[in-house]
């Protein structure tokens, strides 16, 4: 699965370009994102997939919208990275890299399996926090 997803990060960041409206939508987040893709597309794919290789298989997500196991990297609260200067969590930086979403601050990275802890990039969908919300609602 690993190699799957880090094929299709590799051609979304190749394919990679700033829309027309990358200037107006401007701000130090997605300015940074768009560094990254531009300028280190392949250290930071080495960083998805130095976190892929080391997330361990956790529980399956039975009791949410997506079946399957998630993958943690072994700690109880959400893991954080530092790339280029800047830290966030694991599973933006992955979500971001594998997606080439500039995120801004306005986006979160919704968690289908409700463990803030998994990884696994079929478990993870950028969405406003409205959508956010809505999947905890969904999920009582």
């Amino acid at each position: 699965m690993v190699e799957v997803w880090l094929a299709t990060g590799a051609k979304n960041l190749a394919d990679f370009e700033r829309t027309p409206f990358h200037d107006m939508l401007n701000n130090t987040s997605r300015d940074h994102w768009t560094d990254v893709f531009e300028n280190y597309p392949k250290e930071a794919l080495k960083r998805v997939s130095d976190l892929l290789n080391e997330a361990k298989v956790s529980k399956d997500q039975t009791k949410s919208i997506i079946k399957g196991h998630c993958w943690e990297l072994g700690l109880e609260t959400p893991r954080k990275v530092k790339f280029k200067g800047r830290r966030d969590y694991a599973y933006r930086f992955i979500t971001a890299i594998l997606t080439t979403t500039p995120l801004s601050p306005k986006n979160v990275v919704r968690h289908l399996c409700h463990n803030r802890s998994c990884v696994c990039p079929d478990h993870l969908l950028v969405g406003t926090h409205q959508q956010n919300h809505q999947d905890e609602l969904n999920r009582r």
